[in-house]
């Protein structure tokens, strides 16, 4: 199979992209609730696509959804949805929602994401009264023994559909599906940590490494191969 200069050059873009996105998961392999974003490699110049074609083939990103393991932390706003299902949270942008559970208290005596977001739950934001919080595993929160509250826990038939806006926030345009989980496990005192591999990305990580110096050498033969073919030319004429 022949080989031209762009079509190599269009590959290694296509690896440089896989290597961001790969730097991207072990740089939040730390954060609770992330979770690890891949690109579909549709197209790769060992199928001999044409330059433009592979230069546009990395343009499929999915999220892994799949549950990272719990940590005990021991405060009680630290919560750990088991199973399917995130949080709702609400923003200046409108609702969204997150698998990042480690919740705060603002001024308001609002229950709270790290950056002030309010955590919504059946009939809007929770507050707290003084006292001692429970959340009881279906989300029922408890100041002391009185309830003030049920956190709102939703999923998605469609989760392909959300698009992220950082944080560990994710957004439904619409055709996601949203849906009620009507008995959720909560799990107070825990908090999940990312899904992220850490073996298996830096395993990957070396083999871009390794294609793009394989590239590399292509488009060194091939530069070669041209200059000689232009001498011969050259010659000729």
């Amino acid at each position: 199979m022949s080989y031209d200069i762009p079509t190599v050059a269009a590959a290694m873009d296509q690896k440089i992209v896989q290597l961001d996105n790969m730097t991207n998961n072990l740089a939040n392999a730390g954060t609770p609730g992330f979770k690890t974003q891949h690109l579909h490699v549709l197209k790769t110049i060992e199928e001999g696509y044409k330059a433009n074609e592979v230069s546009a083939s990395v343009t499929g990103m999915y999220v892994d959804f799949s549950q990272g393991i719990s940590q005990k932390t021991g405060n009680p706003l630290d919560l750990h949805l088991q199973g399917d299902g995130f949080f709702v949270v609400q923003t200046k942008e409108g609702q969204a929602f997150t698998r990042k559970g480690d919740f705060a208290i603002n001024k308001s005596n609002q229950i709270v994401t790290q950056t002030g977001d309010p955590v919504i739950g059946d009939g809007g934001p929770i507050t707290l009264g003084n006292g001692k919080v429970h959340i009881s595993q279906d989300g029922s929160v408890y100041v002391d023994e009185s309830q003030v509250g049920k956190i709102k826990i939703v999923d998605f038939t469609n989760r392909k559909t959300l698009s992220q806006t950082g944080g560990g926030l994710y957004r439904d345009p619409g055709a996601a599906g949203m849906k009620k989980v009507e008995q959720p496990l909560i799990m107070s005192g825990f908090i999940e940590l990312s899904n992220v591999n850490i073996v298996k990305e830096m395993a990957e990580m070396i083999d871009i490494h390794r294609s793009f110096e394989a590239y590399q050498k292509i488009i060194q033969t091939l530069t070669e191969q041209d200059k000689l073919t232009t001498g011969r030319v050259g010659r000729v004429a």
